[in-house]
């Protein structure tokens, strides 16, 4: 695990190995992020988010092909208790609601709700890093 500057881990907030956290990555408690994560700088991460690396329940040599944790761009938002499956990319500034579960690609700068998540609207340019000056 490699952690960026000025980085906050919440209680019981799980990092697994071979994750890369950025700077000024802010992870709430009990999130759990899996191994092979990317997670670059300003990302916020709610409380009880959970992503996953693996496809496969069972041992077989098949799951190695695919294995791989979900890549949060800069600057993206994961609400409390969201479900992120493995190899998915939250794009920069993307915002996946409380609740959601992301089984696809959330495109930069992007809303999505719901399950499975859905795109709902293009986060407002108020709400995005830099936004106050």
């Amino acid at each position: 695990m490699t952690v960026g500057s000025r980085c906050v881990l919440g209680r019981s907030a799980l990092v697994e190995n071979d994750t890369t956290l950025g700077d000024r990555v802010k992870v709430q408690a009990n999130a759990y992020l899996t191994a092979y994560m990317t997670v670059e700088d300003d990302v916020f991460v709610a409380p009880c988010v959970m992503t996953t690396n693996d496809n496969f329940m069972g041992r077989t040599k098949v799951r190695f092909a695919s294995i791989g944790g979900p890549t949060f761009r800069a600057g993206a938002r994961v609400g409390g208790g969201a479900v992120i499956l493995p190899n998915i990319v939250i794009g920069a500034e993307g915002f996946v609601a409380a609740g959601a579960v992301v089984t696809k690609g959330v495109a930069p700068r992007t809303l999505v709700v719901g399950t499975p998540a859905r795109p709902l609207r293009e986060v407002p340019a108020n709400e995005l890093l830099g936004a106050e000056g």
